[in-house]
């Protein structure tokens, strides 16, 4: 919709970034069938989809990135960071008077690797952070935190996974822990 009325508009500058960007990130996604991809990867779908919402959302929210670029070429899960960047945007920025604010960290922690995914939102309560990651499969909405974790913990073991730190009208922080998994190692887990 926002592509098809920026043309309507004669924004064509703004839809073909917006296009440039759609295509990045069904690309990304689909990632020849594979579930770990390069963190490089994981964070250029995330950039993506940033600049596709940040198009939708214009002037609502800003965001940034502070990578270990070291880190980078380590594997992680697909479509991990797009449903925490979602639900940071949708249930965290929409409806705040102030502008908005995405933080996207990669940093390294002993043998793990630790991404965070931080926004100055409304925040929550303790016990809407622990719902989350608790909720059942027959509640289709606010499933997408929960099925990454799921599948984190699939993968990695249950010393990985998420784990959501909230303050009501300060933010919340989405921290994900993973292993440090090299290209060719992705079958030892």
């Amino acid at each position: 919709d926002s592509v098809q009325w920026m043309c309507e508009q004669g924004k064509n500058k703004d839809a073909a970034a917006m296009v440039s960007a759609l295509a990045k990130l069904f690309r990304i996604s689909i990632s020849r069938g594979k579930e770990l991809i390069p963190i490089r990867d994981e964070l250029n779908h995330a950039k993506s989809y940033l600049i596709i919402q940040s198009y939708r959302y214009r002037d609502q929210f800003t965001y940034s990135f502070d990578i270990d670029e070291s880190l980078t070429g380590y594997l992680c899960n697909k479509i991990t960071l797009q449903p925490l960047i979602e639900n940071a945007i949708y249930h965290g920025l929409d409806r705040m008077v102030d502008e908005g604010e995405i933080r996207i960290c990669v940093h390294g922690d002993g043998k793990d690797i630790v991404i965070t995914v931080s926004d100055n939102g409304l925040g929550m309560t303790k016990e809407q952070c622990e719902t989350i990651l608790k909720k059942d499969r027959s509640d289709s909405k606010g499933i997408g935190v929960k099925n990454v974790n799921d599948r984190l913990k699939i993968y990695f073991g249950d010393e990985y996974g998420i784990s959501i730190d909230s303050e009501l009208d300060v933010g919340t922080t989405v921290t994900i822990r993973i292993p440090r998994i090299e290209k060719g190692r992705e079958n030892e887990y």
